[in-house]
C-alpha cells in the first residue's frame, strides 16, 4: 500500500523481528555487551529483562547472528508453567537428547555426559530461556543446579534468562540468593527516550530507502513518543498506521496533528488502544516447551558480525544526513 506511494523497498515498521531493522540504541548495545561477556566468562547466568515490546527478541536474534562463525550449539526454548519436575526434560529435549521415562538423576547424568563430549568439537553450549518470568522458583533452582556442571573451571552450559520485568521481582526473593550469586551480569531494557525514538524511526525508514520524503516535523516525534511511551513495538504499530493514513490522505508531510488523528482512529477499533494491540502471542499453558538446537548459530539473514557492523555504519551515516545527531 504505502510502500509504493512513498517509494520504500518494504514495510519499515513490521512487527516480525528482522535484523535489517536493528536499531542499536545505547541500552541494546549495553545488553548485547553483557551477553557477549557472559559467553566469554562461561559461568553462571546472564539475565536480560524488559517490558513487553522493548526488543528482547530482536536482541537475541542479533546475538545469534553475531555468533554464526563460532562453533557454539544453541538451544532456545520458550516455557510456561514449567516446574522443577520437568526443567531437565526441557533442557534435554532442546538439546535433542532422549528424556522420556528417565529419572532426574539419570537425566542429569546424561546431560553432563553429552555436554562433556561436546567439548571435543564445540566452543560451547548456550541455553537461552525465553519468557523466563513464567518459570517457578523451583524451576529456576533446577536451572541453577544445571549451571553447576563444569569442567576445568568453565561451565559446560552457559544459561541466559530472558524475560519480562516480573522476573526481577522473583529473583529478589530471599530463597533466590543462590541463583543471584551465580548471576554474572543482568540488564533491564528500558523504553526509548524522545531523541532515541526519533533516531529509531529514522533508522528504520532509512533501511527501506527513505530519502527525506515524506517529511516529519519536530513535534511529530514528540507525539509518537507520548502515545507509545518509547516502547519499540508500540512505535512500530503506530508508525505503520500513520503511514497508511498518510497514503490514504496523500500526505507528503506529517505533523503531531496527524498522529492524534491516527490515535483517535485506533481508539475506536476493536483492539481498543496501543496497549491492547501489543499483546504477545501466547505460550501454551500446559507446561509444554519448544526448542531448537543450532550448531554455529546460522541465522536466517546469513549475516556475520562484520557484515552487520558495516551495514549499521552505512545506515547511521545516511540517518545522520536526514535527521541529524540526536545525542
Amino acid at each position: 500500500m504505502y510502500e509504493e506511494y512513498y517509494k520504500f523497498r518494504g514495510r519499515p515498521f513490521q512487527l516480525t523481528p528482522d535484523l535489517k531493522f536493528l536499531y542499536p540504541s545505547p541500552g541494546h548495545k549495553r545488553a548485547l555487551s553483557y551477553l557477549h561477556y557472559g559467553l566469554e566468562q562461561a559461568e553462571g547466568f546472564v539475565i536480560i529483562t524488559g517490558n513487553i515490546g522493548t526488543g528482547k527478541t530482536l536482541l537475541i536474534t542479533t546475538l545469534l547472528a553475531e555468533l554464526q562463525d563460532q562453533e557454539i550449539a544453541t538451544a532456545r526454548i520458550a516455557a510456561a508453567n514449567v516446574t522443577e519436575d520437568n526443567v531437565l526434560e526441557m533442557a534435554a529435549s532442546a538439546l535433542k537428547l532422549p528424556y522420556e521415562g528417565k529419572s532426574k538423576a539419570a537425566l542429569l547424568r546424561d546431560l553432563e555426559l553429552s555436554l562433556r563430549r561436546a567439548q571435543d568439537y564445540l566452543n560451547g553450549v548456550l541455553l537461552i530461556v525465553d519468557e523466563a518470568q513464567e518459570l517457578t522458583v523451583g524451576a529456576l533452582e533446577e536451572l541453577r543446579i544445571l549451571s553447576n556442571l563444569e569442567s576445568n573451571g568453565r561451565a559446560l552450559m552457559q544459561i541466559f534468562l530472558v524475560g519480562q520485568s516480573e522476573l526481577r521481582a522473583t529473583l529478589r526473593q530471599p530463597n533466590m540468593e543462590h541463583l543471584r550469586q551465580r548471576t554474572i551480569a543482568s540488564y533491564q531494557l528500558e523504553p526509548l527516550s524522545v531523541d532515541e525514538t526519533k533516531r529509531y524511526i529514522g533508522f528504520r525508514l532509512v533501511a527501506v530507502g527513505w530519502d527525506g520524503e515524506p517529511n516529519f516535523d519536530p513535534d511529530f516525534y514528540g507525539a509518537i513518543h507520548r502515545h507509545t511511551g518509547g516502547v519499540p513495538r508500540k512505535i512500530n504499530i503506530l508508525m505503520d498506521r500513520v503511514l497508511v493514513y498518510g497514503y490514504l490522505e496523500e500526505l507528503r508531510e506529517f505533523g503531531a496533528e496527524d498522529v492524534e488523528d491516527v490515535v483517535e482512529e485506533l481508539s475506536k477499533e476493536i483492539a481498543g488502544d496501543l496497549g491492547d494491540s501489543t499483546a504477545q502471542a501466547s505460550v501454551p499453558s500446559n507446561g509444554s516447551v519448544t526448542g531448537t538446537v543450532t550448531i554455529s548459530n546460522t541465522s536466517s539473514s546469513g549475516a556475520s558480525r562484520a557484515d552487520l557492523e558495516a551495514r549499521l555504519a552505512r545506515l547511521e551515516a545516511q540517518l545522520q544526513k536526514l535527521v541529524g545527531d540526536a545525542s
